[in-house]
This record gives C-alpha cells, sequence and structure tokens, in this order.
C-alpha cells in the first residue's frame, strides 16, 4: 500500500491529508499530523473522499442528450466539437450575452475551473457570470463596499479578546475558524478570549460559548442596532479610532437609538439581562471581531446586518493595529501590504450594465442569480441560450418549479459533474469531470477568496500548499478537468485566452498558450504570477509550510491619508429606519396558519449539494429538526413523516428532535431532495419549494427570503 499527501478540497478549509492507495485507487483518508497548523484535523467529508472516488455510480465518460431524450455516452474529444460547434453558433446569432455561467463551491475542488471559465467570458465578451454568492452572503463583500475597508484587516484569532458569530457555525461551516475550529477556538478561550453566539439553534459552535443569545429568526439587524446603541450610550465606543479613522458617527447614533435593550430583547425574543452582558463583553474586550454567517443573509436584510457587523467592529476599534500581525498575507498572491487606515467606500452598485429583468446591478458580489431564470426565459435581445453550470442549482436555488422551467428553456445546457444528479439530468450535454485526487492541489483559489472580502476563509498565517494529483482516474475512463472545457472551446473557435483576474490581487493577466494546451500545474503557474513565494518553492514541501518570511506587521498610517470608514451610508440608514418603525410580527408573518419559522442549518459530514457517499450520513436524508416539545404539541416522534406548508409550497419531511432549537423554529438543511412528493426517506426534502424568488427580495441583490421563513408543520395523514 502507497501513502500519498496532498489537501482535501472538500470544502474551503483545504485541510492537509494522507492518502493511502491500493491498486492506484484511493482506500484510506487521514488527516496529515506533519503538516503545520491544522494539528493533524480532517472532518468526515474529507475521510469519505475513497468511497467518494470509488463509488459504483460514478460518471466516467461524458453524456450527450439524444433525439429521444435519453443520454448517451460522447467521447470528450467529441463533445468539445459540439460544444464549439454549438457555442460559436449563438454568438453570431445572438451576441456573447447569449452565453452564462455559473459557478458555485464545487470548483473548490478544481481550482483552476473558476478561473478559466471567467477567462472564456472575458474573452467572448460575455457578462453574464453568475455565482452562487449572490443566494449566500452577498452583503459581507457589499459591506465592505459600503463602509470601506480597513488597510490592516481583521485582528488575528488566537488575539481577539472576544469573537461574536451571528447566525453562523464554524465547528460545522469552518467559515472564520476554517483550520481545526475546534483547536482555534481553544487557543483563543487560552488567552482570555470570549466567544458569543447569536442563533435561534444552540449549534456545535454556540455549545462553546460563554454567551448565547436564541433570538427570534430575522432580527439580526434589531440586535446589532441594539447593541450598537447600548455601546455608544453607555461610553463604550472607541472615540480616539472613530475620529481618526470614521465619519457619520452622529447620523449612525441617532439612526440606532431606536434600539434599546428593551426594545431588542422584546422585539427578538431574548432576555434583557443576556442582551446587555453581550454588550457589556464587546465593550470590555480591547480587541474584537463580528462575524456573520449565512443565516443573517437567508432571513433577508443580509446587506444591512452586514453594513451594522461593520459598524460595530469600527465603532469599538475592532480592526488590527499598527504593529500587529497582520492575517492573511500572501503567499501565492502577488505581495501587499498592510496599513492601519482606510481604505475609502467604493461603488456598491451602479457601476455595470443592468440586468433586463427588474434592472438589477451587479454588485462586489456579482451579477444577481435573481436576474437569471428570467433572463433565459424571456425573450428579446440579450436573452441568454446557453449556460455552462457548475453547481446543483435544482437543489440550491430558490424557487424549484421556476429553476427547472428555465434550464429545460435553454438552447444549451451543460454541467460538470461526477454523479447523474438531479440538474445534470436536465442538461443536454454532462461533462464528466475528474475528482479531486485525481487533480493537482494549489491553495491559492482561498488566498483570492479572502482578498476579494470574503474574509471567513484563508489562513492567518502565511500557509501554502502546491502538489501533483495523487491518483489517476479509474481505468478506461475518459474524464476531463472543467479549466480544459473552456480552453478547448476557445481553442477550436480561435479565442485567445488570458488568467482572469477576477478577485484577484494581481494586476498581472498572463495569456495562455493558445498552441499547446498547458498543463494544469502550469495554469497554476500563471495563476500565482507575481507571488509573493515562487509556486515552485511552494512545491518543495509536500505537507505544506508556514512561510515565515512573509508575514506582515501592520504598517503605520500614512501621514496624508485622506480616507474615512462610511458609519452613516444613506442607504443603510434609511433601511434600518425602515426596521426601526415597521410592525415586526407582520413583516414575520407568522400566526395561525405559519405558526412556525424554517431557518437554514449545516451537517459537519456534507457541503451544499457535493455528490455524497452511501453510508457518510446518520441519515440517508435531510432531517426536518425541531424542539421536542414542538413535536410533543403535534403528536410526532421522531422519524414521522410530516408535511412543511409555506406560502409559496408543499413538501414532505421527516422530523427529528433537537432540544437546542428555539420553541416554533424548524432547521433544515438544503441540498436534498428533488420533487415536493418525493419519498423523503429516500431522496431527502428540498427546501426550494417552499421559496419564491419575489418573496421579500433584497433591491440590490434580488436574493429572495431563504430564511425566517413561515411555515406550518402538519403530521402526515392529518387534516388540515
Amino acid at each position: 500500500m502507497d501513502m500519498a499527501t496532498t489537501i482535501c478540497r472538500s470544502c474551503n478549509a483545504f485541510c492537509p491529508i494522507d492518502v493511502s492507495i491500493e491498486a492506484g485507487r484511493p482506500v484510506r483518508v487521514q488527516g496529515n499530523r506533519r503538516a503545520p497548523i491544522y494539528g493533524g484535523y480532517t472532518c468526515p467529508k474529507g475521510r469519505a473522499l475513497p468511497e467518494m472516488h470509488n463509488r459504483p455510480d460514478r460518471l466516467l465518460t461524458s453524456l450527450k442528450r439524444m433525439p429521444d431524450g435519453t443520454l448517451a455516452p460522447i467521447s470528450s474529444d467529441d463533445l468539445i466539437g459540439e460544444l464549439a460547434e454549438k457555442i460559436g453558433t449563438l454568438i453570431d446569432r445572438h451576441g456573447p450575452r447569449s452565453i452564462a455561467a455559473y459557478l458555485s463551491g464545487g470548483v473548490i475542488e478544481q481550482p483552476a475551473a473558476s478561473t478559466l471559465m471567467i477567462s472564456f467570458l472575458e474573452a467572448i465578451g460575455s457578462p453574464m457570470m453568475f455565482s452562487a454568492s449572490t443566494i449566500d452572503q452577498p452583503g459581507m463583500t457589499i459591506g465592505y463596499a459600503l463602509l470601506g475597508r480597513w488597510g490592516g484587516g481583521r485582528v488575528r484569532p488566537e488575539s481577539r479578546d472576544v469573537f461574536m458569530i451571528v447566525g453562523g457555525n464554524p465547528i460545522n461551516s469552518k467559515q472564520y475558524l476554517p483550520q481545526n475550529p475546534g483547536m482555534q477556538l481553544k487557543a483563543m478561550r487560552g488567552n482570555g478570549g470570549k466567544l458569543v453566539v447569536i442563533d435561534p439553534r444552540r449549534t456545535e459552535t454556540a455549545r462553546l460559548a460563554d454567551i448565547h443569545l436564541q433570538p427570534i429568526p430575522g432580527e439580526d439587524p434589531t440586535i446589532l442596532a441594539g447593541l450598537i446603541n447600548l455601546i455608544i450610550t453607555e461610553g463604550g465606543a472607541d472615540r480616539e479610532f472613530v475620529v481618526q479613522n470614521a465619519t457619520g458617527f452622529d447620523e449612525l447614533a441617532k439612526a440606532v437609538a431606536p434600539f434599546t435593550p428593551e426594545y431588542v430583547a422584546s422585539r427578538a425574543g431574548i432576555a434583557e439581562k443576556d442582551f446587555r452582558e453581550v454588550g457589556k463583553v464587546l465593550m470590555e474586550a480591547r480587541t474584537g471581531d463580528v462575524g456573520l454567517g449565512t443565516g443573517p443573509s437567508m432571513a433577508t436584510r443580509g446587506i444591512l446586518s452586514s453594513y451594522l457587523a461593520l459598524c460595530l467592529n469600527t465603532v469599538r476599534g475592532f480592526w488590527a493595529a499598527e504593529g500587529d500581525e497582520a492575517m492573511h498575507p500572501s503567499v501565492l498572491l502577488p505581495p501587499r501590504e498592510f496599513r492601519a487606515q482606510p481604505i475609502a467606500p467604493y461603488p456598491a452598485w451602479g457601476f455595470a450594465e443592468k440586468t433586463r429583468y427588474r434592472g438589477f446591478e451587479p454588485t462586489p458580489a456579482g451579477m444577481p442569480l435573481a436576474a437569471l431564470p428570467e433572463e433565459i426565459m424571456t425573450p428579446g435581445d440579450g436573452q441568454v441560450r446557453a449556460l455552462f453550470l457548475h453547481g446543483g442549482a435544482v437543489q440550491s436555488w430558490p424557487e424549484h418549479d421556476k429553476t427547472v422551467k428555465a434550464l429545460k428553456a435553454l438552447d444549451l445546457l451543460v454541467i460538470h459533474d461526477v454523479v447523474l444528479s438531479p440538474a445534470a439530468k436536465l442538461a443536454d450535454y454532462v461533462i464528466a469531470t475528474k475528482m479531486q485526487l485525481e487533480i493537482p492541489a494549489v491553495t491559492v483559489l482561498d488566498e483570492i477568496i479572502s482578498n476579494s472580502g470574503h474574509s471567513g476563509y484563508g489562513w492567518a498565517d502565511p500557509f501554502g500548499y502546491s502538489g501533483p494529483a495523487v491518483v489517476d482516474p479509474p481505468e478506461g475512463a475518459d474524464l476531463i478537468e472543467s479549466w480544459q472545457t473552456y480552453y478547448r472551446i476557445a481553442q477550436r473557435l480561435g479565442i485567445p485566452l488570458k488568467i482572469s483576474n477576477w478577485r484577484s490581487a494581481s494586476s498581472v493577466q498572463p495569456a495562455i498558450d493558445m498552441e499547446n494546451e498547458p498543463t494544469t500545474s502550469q495554469i497554476y503557474e500563471l495563476m500565482c504570477t507575481g507571488s509573493a513565494v515562487p509556486i515552485e518553492e511552494v512545491r518543495q514541501h509536500p505537507d505544506g509550510k508556514v512561510f515565515d518570511a512573509v508575514r506582515k506587521r501592520v504598517l503605520p498610517r500614512d501621514a496624508d491619508c485622506p480616507h474615512r470608514l462610511e458609519l452613516a451610508n444613506p442607504d443603510m440608514l434609511a433601511e434600518l429606519r425602515k426596521v426601526a418603525q415597521e410592525d415586526p410580527q407582520a413583516r414575520r408573518r407568522t400566526g395561525a396558519d405559519f405558526p412556525f419559522q424554517l431557518i437554514p442549518s449545516r451537517l459537519q459530514n456534507s457541503t451544499n449539494t457535493f455528490a455524497r457517499p452511501e453510508g457518510i450520513l446518520k441519515w440517508s436524508y435531510n432531517p426536518a429538526f425541531m424542539n421536542p416539545d414542538d413535536m410533543d404539541e403535534l403528536g410526532v416522534a421522531a422519524g414521522d413523516e410530516v408535511r412543511i406548508r409555506s406560502l409559496h409550497g408543499q413538501v414532505r419531511a421527516i422530523v427529528e428532535p433537537d432540544a437546542g432549537l428555539r420553541r416554533k423554529v424548524v432547521a433544515l438543511m438544503h441540498g436534498f431532495g428533488t420533487t415536493p412528493d418525493a419519498d423523503p426517506r429516500a431522496v431527502g426534502t428540498n427546501v426550494n419549494h417552499l421559496t419564491s424568488w419575489d418573496d421579500d427580495y433584497e433591491e440590490h441583490t434580488g436574493m429572495p427570503r431563504m430564511g425566517a421563513l413561515p411555515i406550518a408543520v402538519i403530521p402526515a395523514g392529518a387534516e388540515e
């Protein structure tokens, strides 16, 4: 038995792993204890990689939709030839805007995929690049645009006196604590740091918290505004920091004034003394950070919540100071400076072409996915006719039926996949791709993500890894890597490509050799042009390495720095005034017909719609978790089937108890299920039958209500 080292790419944590190999196939994965930072950590997803690679239903050749509607094998060479012909014809007849692409978390397995996909769209002149960012946490990057960014970066995890996480569960998601989250929390706590969690559910992270608030879902702006108000009125603001680095403090103070502790406690359904205790912890902390998970984003007003979290950090001066060691120094991206000074706000919208549907505009989070279904189905100039799909749209986009209708309306649907997923079953072409252990690995993608403003991922220390594939594809398989699709189509069409610097710190866009196809490792070299540490040096360290030579300290402020962080963005304060003036109960829409609220959740052993090997989950489905007292009232027991009904649809689900859930709250993970009447024990429950693109959508991103969703839960067989 042989052993090889690489990194797991089942999520953005990129844990170093040892892979045991027998007869050319992976048979066991363990954490690499020789690697720095991680302490040998892996999660169930990483340890299940052998089962994923060896699963019997894996696609070993690409598929083509035949005239009779069936899918038949097609060689990679014929696939590229047919796609190039069809794409070329669509561009000639309908223009480059007719070609679109969608990327989601699945591209982390293939770091070159997103870069080449975007390079291809840029080369043909199509702006129609969509991503999961606009239905996940668009406020994270938009919030920075509205407030500005701090040139010194955020406070390192181990240096925080307090870390407050709102609607997130880093133990499962790895966001904010990507490298062995339990170990990172232990290090912070060992240095005297405190953990505050605000979440309707007692999550795995909340169980470790010093303070856990369990509010009514959807009240994140209320709580954040209330904490800012409490800090200001009780003299806890870092006035010296604010005076030197921010503007709009008085306007912010006025806007948050209605959010008194009494009001917040009553509206959010929490104890006033606990709320005040959170404020006290924040005010007593010398350093800290506030991070938001997907919960506040999916409960609507995600941009406002993100902006208020950044305002709270600013009012308290929770940013890295001069002389501190900086987070996220470059390794495989070009070097950058960190300075203890503001970077001015920049456009959050209004800087690019609007969509035909509802006039949505691109934001720093990207082109609004909310527009894509109608961009496909609305005839006329600019109609999207072809879509390259990296992700499980059928199980992750809101309003399932509309999603399916739109995908079926395309002239050409191409999906990259490893199994015949629900989305793949709708495709005209299914590109069978290599899996992660069959592809060279590199850590640059997380550097790109953290550099773009998604501060929850990447490394506080300058860690880097680049290494070869550790196994070959199965014998007889005809597989390609996703990036090769775009390269080879462009090559056939005579379109030159260069490396996109989308969301990268680099201003360089190296040209790609279009005569001689580069290797994946050569593509990585182009992606890492001008890197702080040459990729050749990074490759010399099979366990990865922390490159101490490129650590950075936060430099002093420039004497003539004119910039300020904006605490009083007019759009955000106007929205906050609406929050203060509205009827909370009317906004929630809960009552006799819909007495519960649905919130999103995550499982440690599943990432979004990623294909899952049999046996990795405790259940073969996604249970609807409920408080046991609510289950008793309904007369249902663990494992019983129920119907969940919203304003927009109804699904079947299997209930399980969770005593850590707030009463009248149901937690259900996305990424499962098919049709509303499908057996939930066999395929799980598709939560997107309960949502609608038209429901309380955000005016800039179009992101609809996907959490804090009013629902009814009805025992199977009961009369409504």
